[in-house]
């Protein structure tokens, strides 16, 4: 199995007692090092750290039953071309599980939230919204099998600090939140009153690649 994007690993640890063994791929260095760590932490001799990118996986054609990524994909570079990596990897009948945030359907909310998660870290890529990531997944070799639509509920401080997002960004940020429109304050359940919060859609899926 390999888990893309893996950050610090939590990912795959969860999946590790599924897998002979588990790759966490990461391009950063640091969140690498955070993998080994909680490794080594937890006794667990299948999780393997490696640096490499979504875009060009270090695997052969075929060799994996499993491919997991978490909340990760808004940073790819190319998501045609990761997603055609995960399907180029899998073997036949392999499962992907894939979980993001997402953009709504709705072009002015998708591109304010697209634009809000840039300034606020600048490794954003892109969000999709559900119905784009069907279509990419349909069309690079995927089966969709099932799929759960929920929200992430999050405070504006504390996503900030998270991201260290510059002070000055932050207020540019916050009062962005708090003149939204009624479109973009409705998609996301803004609360502007202290503390400020809102919540971000999701997407959980499952697919197989096509036998």
């Amino acid at each position: 199995a390999a888990d893309i994007g893996s950050g610090a690993g939590f990912t795959a640890f969860g999946i590790s007692p599924f897998a002979s063994t588990v790759f966490a791929i990461d391009l950063a260095l640091p969140m690498l090092q955070y993998s080994i760590e909680g490794t080594t932490s937890r006794g667990l001799t299948n999780v393997v750290s490696v640096l490499g990118s979504a875009e060009s996986l270090p695997f052969p054609n075929n060799s994996l039953g499993l491919v997991t990524c978490r909340l990760a994909a808004h940073h790819f570079n190319d998501i045609v071309v990761a997603t055609r990596e995960f399907a180029r990897v899998l073997k036949s009948e392999g499962l992907l599980i894939l979980v993001d945030t997402v953009v709504p359907e709705e072009p002015e909310a998708a591109a304010w939230m697209n634009n809000i998660e840039l300034r606020r870290d600048p490794s954003h890529s892109c969000d999709l919204s559900v119905q784009q990531w069907l279509d990419v997944l349909t069309t690079n070799g995927f089966t969709i099998q099932e799929t759960l639509s929920m929200t992430i509920p999050l405070e504006f401080e504390d996503w900030t600090q998270r991201s260290g997002t510059p002070r000055a960004v932050v207020e540019g940020l916050r009062t962005d939140f708090i003149n939204a429109t009624n479109i973009v304050t409705d998609a996301f359940d803004i609360q502007p009153d202290e503390p400020l919060r809102f919540s971000w859609p999701c997407l959980a899926l499952k697919a197989r690649v096509a036998g």
